[in-house]
């Protein structure tokens, strides 16, 4: 048999506060069996007790309230279970993400980076293929996956292969205002599908300072900055945007990256 329990007694048998249990009520995650009309004061039945506890457990995972509804409301366990999984999935990518950044930071911490190697190398003009587009620092990944497809749908179409591994441009301006130009390019000697949205570039002639970053995109700032500080220090440095050859991608994600610094001709 239920018994009528306060929401003082309740928020001590579930471990819930009574602010959380209000809120709860308001946006009919956990409703109380009474409310008093004239009071406010709202009362719980004790077969509520593991609902709320189910609750607790699922927002001590971080599950958004969407969710934590749509868990308890589901008819069938398939659904349920489909909806904890892909939270569990969420919280997996989390702790790995979490995971490099502690690895990132004590490594920043220890000084354990590893030695930077640099190769001065003078790059010839290039004919490419390309996608340009002005974009947020916040879209910058999503804009760059998008890119790659369009380019690797597009070139089984021509006969010829890449004449160099896929690259990319972006300006400081993307860095320092947080939008900016971003290119993605791969080298070709024929003209692109008329049909798509890549267009024929050249990229000039350049001397650069070149650094190479092995694992994904979470550690190449690292390598850019001990570059940037190498040419800095030494007054080499000339305008001019950053590129990048990506030697290995792995799905979107290059996990071998050629960091290219413009520098003055005569550097070595």
């Amino acid at each position: 048999m239920t018994a009528r329990l306060s929401i003082g007694e309740f928020a001590l048998m579930t471990h819930l506060s009574k602010k959380a249990l209000r809120y709860y009520h308001e946006v009919g995650l956990l409703e109380p069996i009474h409310t008093d009309p004239h009071t406010g004061y709202r009362h719980y039945g004790t077969d509520q007790v593991t609902q709320a506890q189910i609750i607790r457990c699922y927002r001590g995972m971080d599950m958004p309230l969407p969710e934590v509804k749509a868990v308890l409301a589901a008819e069938r366990t398939e659904d349920r279970n489909a909806i904890i999984a892909t939270h569990l999935t969420r919280m997996e990518d989390q702790l790995r993400e979490t995971g490099k950044a502690v690895q990132t930071l004590r490594e920043l911490l220890t000084g354990s980076s590893g030695q930077l190697d640099v190769e001065f190398r003078t790059l010839p003009r290039t004919r490419a293929w390309a996608l340009t587009s002005m974009i947020s620092l916040d879209d910058y990944y999503t804009w760059y996956a998008d890119a790659l497809r369009e380019i690797r749908t597009a070139l089984p179409r021509v006969e010829q292969a890449p004449r160099g591994p896929l690259g990319g441009l972006v300006t400081r301006e993307l860095f320092t205002d947080e939008t900016g130009r971003a290119t993605l390019f791969v080298p070709m000697d024929v003209p692109p599908p008329a049909d798509t949205r890549l267009v024929e570039i050249s990229l000039p002639a350049t001397r650069y300072a070149v650094a190479v970053h092995t694992g994904d995109r979470e550690g190449a700032d690292r390598v850019c900055g001990a570059l940037g500080s190498y040419i800095m220090e030494r007054q080499i440095g000339v305008p001019g945007p950053v590129r990048e050859h990506y030697l290995s991608i792995e799905g979107s994600d290059p996990t071998h990256t050629e960091i290219c610094w413009p520098v003055t001709a005569d550097s070595r």
